[in-house]
Parts: C-alpha cells; structure tokens; sequence
C-alpha cells in the first residue's frame, strides 16, 4: 500500500497537465439536471427505482496519475457497493471525452479532462449530480479517498439533496 501511495504521488507530480492542458474546458459549475446522459441509456438501469451513475471522464491519452484514481475510485465502488451494483443501483461507468457520446455527457456534467461525476437518476431523469473534486487531491490519502467517495456515493444513494 505504501508503494502504490509513492507511485499515486508521483504520478500526480508528473501530471499536473492533464486538466490544464484542456483547451476546451468548460468552467461553469452548474449542476446537470433534466435528461439522463446518453451512455446512461446503455445500461439496464433498477426497474424505475433511483439509479446512481459514477461516471467517470478520461480522454484517450492518460498520465499514470488519472490510470490510477480511475482504478482506485472503481475498485472503491466495487468493494463497497457490490449488492447496489450487482442490482443495477449503482453503476460505474468510465466515459472517453474523446468520443461523440463522451464529448455530449462532457457537456452536460461541466467536467475537464479527469473527473469523477455521481449522477441520480430516477425514473430515467437525472435529478442530481455532484462533480467530486476532492478526489484527486486525496489520492495520496487512501483511507481518506475511501471514505469521501463511499460516502459520496451513499448520500446520492440516499438522495439527500446535498
């Protein structure tokens, strides 16, 4: 553990161009609501009860450091929430911006280029989403990291109108 957290330190070190190296990057911090997301459509989703999508957005290219948060924040998920996702209640869904649906959900979550977005859909319409941008700064804080995204997830879960 020691060593993945060196490696998740100077992977972020070695990295700090991925979100600034965005041209693109929208900076309006608005919330989605309304339609689901298009890749959202793709995946059965718990027979109209509240459905929470972990999307979370890459470009083609990645740094070691943005590889390594999407492998920690999906094998966090999948530890914690095995049951949820095993029902279709929670789903993680990594989303290429790169592609024509990654660049419409890029849109309509406001994310850059590394961003983990939590989304509560219910009924199929999206009700809530939160840009977790604390992640990256924990990443050399697994414990820390852990608990903010188990707890994330669960307050959507939850629907708790952060």
């Amino acid at each position: 553990m020691t060593v993945r957290c060196f490696l998740m330190i100077a992977a972020c070190m070695s990295c700090l161009g991925c979100r600034a190296a965005d041209p693109s990057n929208p900076q309006d911090p608005a919330a989605l609501a309304g339609d689901p997301p298009t890749a959202a459509a793709q995946v059965p989703s718990a027979g109209g009860s509240t459905v929470v999508y972990a999307y979370y957005f890459h470009q083609t290219y990645r740094c070691l450091s943005c590889q390594m948060l999407e492998e920690t924040a999906a094998g966090v998920i999948q530890e914690h929430f095995a049951q949820p996702i095993q029902v279709g209640q929670v789903v993680w869904m990594p989303v290429n911006i790169d592609k024509p649906d990654g660049k419409v959900l890029r849109q309509q979550f406001h994310v850059q280029a590394s961003d983990l977005v939590l989304a509560r859909m219910e009924n199929g319409v999206c009700k809530e989403s939160k840009k977790l941008d604390e992640l990256s700064g924990l990443a050399d804080r697994p414990d820390v990291f852990s608990k903010y995204l188990i707890d994330e997830v669960r307050a959507c879960l939850g629907g708790s109108g952060r």
